[in-house]
């Protein structure tokens, strides 16, 4: 009992926490559409920063919580060194939690300038928990001769968290300046959230199931080529704030972007193996995160033709990739993982349908509120209220499901999770 208690905290508070954090996120939103009194839809300065700030928070709050939570339990296992010092992930996990709280009072406070003041700390805050993470990464970078079937998506996220930091913070401060704040947005989604969704895809599909949906050998490249296109969609995001590049082309952009992480798995492959007589056991959240890829490309480009550009230079898009597709393979991965080490038959796991149908239809109605300019410019409000209905009981019931099973398991806990067992030495 006492290992287990020791090892637990490795991941198990991290998932549970951020699921009360995004549970709190998710009051959050509903609150700001409803009651909140900043009229942002009339300001277009303030929906940009209230975007930029709500980007931040979802994803350096309950996504990196998950995914940290996912490293500090299987990268000592794969790289074969020594539990990460839980002293770290407190840290981490402290100075995250504070830096939401920050932003949630300043959003809820009501007094724009207080707002402004309160998610600079806590923006701040959150940039400093990821540098928390530094040394951990060092430490995996040390041994990257074991990264095996992830290759470089395995140890090099870590390392761009440190710039993450620096430039989501610099941003924020820079804002008066036209543009940096679409570049903060911009480097969230295109580079921190598209590499950290591609490193998960890699150890699901390639470490954990072994279906070598990736070659390892063109790993290097088409991370260089990851690198490359997200670089260059920060960049144009700014350009187009400038009027120098129009809005079709940061479209078509963010859509090369998610094609480009879906065909970096081989998608042919991955249907054969989920999918009729040659099926094999996986997560399916990760699965259907994965194959929303394609779909939200055409999402993206779907201003060219009705003529619809957003709100304040806002890409809806950004959202329908971090509340679906991403969130959607982080949290598959999550449940996985702990269904490994509770030693469940991957043949008998539950997929929760009912989370995945709630989950898809709140995106739908979510495309059509963000995208038809009725709805926010008309004040035609329906499709908005049951979006936000339907996403807060999703929201809700994933996050009941994760913190029952996290703390209240009903098997027994396993140290070492199925599979992993194989990369380890047997002294270990």
């Amino acid at each position: 009992m006492k290992d287990r208690n020791q090892f637990a905290g490795s991941y198990l508070e991290l998932f549970t926490s951020s699921m009360f954090f995004f549970i709190a996120l998710v009051f959050l939103l509903t609150w700001l559409t409803f009651f909140s009194p900043y009229e942002l839809f009339g300001d277009e300065d303030r929906l940009a920063m209230m975007n930029y700030v709500l980007i931040t928070l979802f994803a350096l709050g309950p996504v990196m919580g998950i995914l940290a939570g996912i490293a500090f339990d299987t990268l000592p296992l794969v790289y074969k060194i020594p539990s990460f010092e839980k002293t770290t992930m407190r840290h981490f996990l402290q100075l995250n939690g504070i830096g939401q709280l920050f932003i949630h009072i300043g959003i809820y406070s009501g007094n724009w300038s207080l707002f402004l003041e309160l998610a600079g700390i806590g923006i701040i805050l959150m940039c400093l928990a990821l540098l928390t993470l530094t040394s951990s990464s060092i430490d995996i970078v040390k041994q990257k001769g074991n990264a095996g079937e992830v290759g470089i998506f395995s140890y090099a996220p870590g390392l761009v968290l440190v710039i993450c930091s620096l430039l989501i913070a610099s941003s924020w401060f820079m804002r008066d300046i036209e543009g940096m704040i679409e570049v903060g947005v911009a480097f969230i989604v295109a580079i921190f959230c598209t590499m950290m969704m591609s490193t998960t895809l890699l150890s699901h599909f390639n470490r954990r199931l072994g279906w070598e949906a990736t070659n390892p050998a063109t790993l290097p490249l088409r991370f260089l080529l990851l690198l490359l296109i997200g670089i260059g969609y920060v960049i144009i995001s700014f350009l187009r704030v400038r009027k120098v590049v129009s809005e079709d082309i940061i479209d078509i952009w963010f859509a090369v972007l998610l094609l480009n992480i879906f065909f970096m798995a081989n998608p042919i492959k991955i249907m054969r193996f989920s999918i009729g007589r040659y099926a094999k056991p996986h997560s399916r959240f990760v699965l259907i995160g994965y194959l929303l890829l394609p779909l939200l490309s055409i999402v993206s480009i779907a201003p060219i033709w009705t003529g619809h550009a957003g709100l304040a230079n806002i890409q809806p898009t950004h959202w329908l990739l971090i509340a679906y597709s991403c969130f959607f393979i982080v949290c598959g991965f999550a449940i996985y993982l702990h269904e490994d080490h509770l030693h469940y038959s991957p043949s008998t796991r539950i997929t929760h349908w009912y989370l995945v149908f709630m989950f898809f239809i709140s995106g739908v109605l979510m495309t059509w509120s963000l995208y038809d300019g009725a709805v926010l410019l008309d004040g035609e409000y329906l499709p908005v209220y049951i979006w936000i209905a339907t996403q807060s009981i999703a929201s809700i019931l994933l996050a009941i499901l994760f913190i029952r099973h996290t703390i209240f398991p009903a098997d027994n806990w396993h140290r070492i999770p199925m599979f992993y067992d194989r990369l380890m030495d047997n002294k270990v």
